[in-house]
């Protein structure tokens, strides 16, 4: 028995409140999903290490917490050339254009950077906002929902990057409730 806590902005889907049925996520990836995420993570843990920076893009928002392997692995990508840091970046500007996060000065810098190398912090921005949507917390724009699609005929990768993101939020035990109703940012 769950205790309903409010609904959600976008689809009128009821959400959970923190303490309901134990802590259990109030998402679940798809067989398929869970299929490719594994699989990514037997090779050479590509799943997990592609999950942590959104793990600490929710962390950041206050949205869910790290584990101590995450903390650990998060520190290391940084130390490949920020390359946790630039990942986390472009997760960070999908959670605002949802209202559920407020990047910082130097996120948005990199941000900005990272789109006039070859658009490449919004590309590496609409997987994200593909889970979001997902899920039920955003709503893609034609841009992106295009962009998407160009991805994902790149042997999948647009939908293995949307696996990772997903996989992330499904660590959640609470859904966040998103301010914004679409995904154009005010």
């Amino acid at each position: 028995m769950s205790d309903i806590s409010g609904s959600d902005p976008i689809d009128g889907t009821a959400r959970q409140s923190p303490g309901d049925a134990g802590g259990v996520p109030w998402l679940r990836l798809k067989p398929a999903e869970q299929f490719w995420y594994i699989l990514h993570c037997i090779y050479f843990g590509v799943g997990y290490l592609a999950k942590v920076p959104t793990k600490k893009a929710l962390a950041d928002a206050e949205l869910g917490e790290m584990t101590g392997a995450e903390r650990f692995w998060y520190v290391i990508e940084c130390l490949l050339f920020g390359a946790g840091y630039l990942a986390k970046v472009s997760v960070k500007k999908a959670l605002r254009e949802v209202g559920l996060a407020q990047p910082t000065g130097a996120e948005q810098f990199w941000y900005i950077l990272l789109c006039i190398y070859f658009g490449v912090g919004y590309l590496a921005k609409v997987p994200m906002k593909k889970a979001l949507a997902d899920v039920g917390l955003s709503k893609m724009t034609d841009g992106e929902q295009f962009w998407y699609f160009l991805e994902c005929l790149y042997f999948g990768a647009g939908y293995f990057a949307k696996v990772y993101h997903k996989k992330a939020l499904s660590e959640l035990t609470q859904r966040p409730v998103a301010t914004a109703t679409t995904g154009i940012p005010s």
